[in-house]
């Protein structure tokens, strides 16, 4: 197995009680991308999901559940239940079958003890939770969304999790993927184009308007095609300033002929005149230059 982190998170809400007893199931982790408070993110999926699973299966040993991981700091830790058996509920995640003590069954009636913290290995290359090492009661939360251990609002979140499989016409063993799908059909209806198509589609098409503007502009004269670089550059970040700027340009000479239907500005025809030059001898030095 890969270097490993020994990581501990605690349930966002309590154990459920029916009548007067401690639940015999508890959920340890929830499937999917996990973001406990102040420690770092892992992953549970199907993959880790069956090492944890084999891993617990192999050891062929009961996992201690302390008190406030008391196992951890070396410090006398006295059990407050035992871990018979790990269940892979599906999208519910990582469950477990706990025989408590009658001291554990006794804070959990009170309330003195609401929470359960599961301590997993977290293999590094991937994030994945590779193994279960145990868990704590505890009163520091960490983890939210867990199905809860001391709330009576449990059975509600399961009535109403078989509602939402039932709108999306899902059987009820549906895994966590097949519901995130058919929830993802309902708000991205058919002919959906998803936001990186959008905008490839409009970087193509300034593209393309770009490389317009500079071919209208060199078959006009306004540019030379030794300022074809520059021209591109400016067209693309400023296409109203290009486009002014070639309303202002005066033409330059093509293969020293006049572009059609383009003379010299006044002055310079004025100019040209003064020293004896036709339009065309201008064009012709004015575009070597």
């Amino acid at each position: 197995m890969e270097p490993s982190e020994k990581l501990s998170f605690t349930l966002e809400k309590g154990l459920d009680l029916s009548g007067n007893d401690a639940p015999e199931e508890v959920q340890l982790l929830p499937m999917g991308e996990v973001s406990p408070k102040g420690k770092m993110q892992f992953l549970v999926d199907e993959e880790g999901m069956q090492s944890m699973l084999a891993a617990f299966k192999k050891s062929g040993t009961d996992l201690v559940i302390d008190y406030e991981h008391q196992s951890l700091s070396g410090s006398e830790a006295p059990a407050a239940g035992w871990i018979k058996e790990l269940v892979d509920n599906g999208a519910e995640g990582l469950w477990a079958k706990v025989q408590w003590t009658d001291r554990a069954k006794e804070y959990l009636r009170k309330r003195e003890y609401r929470y359960i913290s599961p301590v997993v290995l977290v293999r590094r290359k991937d994030g994945r939770a590779v193994e279960l090492l145990g868990a704590a009661l505890t009163n520091l939360p960490a983890i939210d969304g867990m199905a809860p251990v001391v709330n009576s609002m449990q059975k509600d979140y399961r009535n109403l999790y078989m509602e939402v499989l039932k709108f999306l016409e899902l059987p009820e063993d549906a895994e966590a993927e097949a519901v995130r799908q058919k929830a993802e059909a309902l708000v991205r209806p058919s002919g959906f184009v998803p936001e990186t198509e959008h905008l490839a589609l409009k970087e193509t098409l300034r593209k393309y308007e770009t490389e317009e503007l500079v071919r209208q502009a060199l078959s006009k004269g306004r540019i030379t095609p030794a300022l074809l670089p520059w021209a591109r550059s400016y067209a693309s970040m400023d296409p109203k300033g290009f486009l002014e700027f070639c309303g202002k340009a005066a033409p330059a000479a093509l293969d020293g002929r006049l572009p059609a239907d383009e003379h010299p500005a006044p002055l310079q025809a004025r100019i040209n005149g003064l020293l004896g030059l036709d339009d065309k001898t201008f064009f012709r030095y004015a575009s070597h230059n």
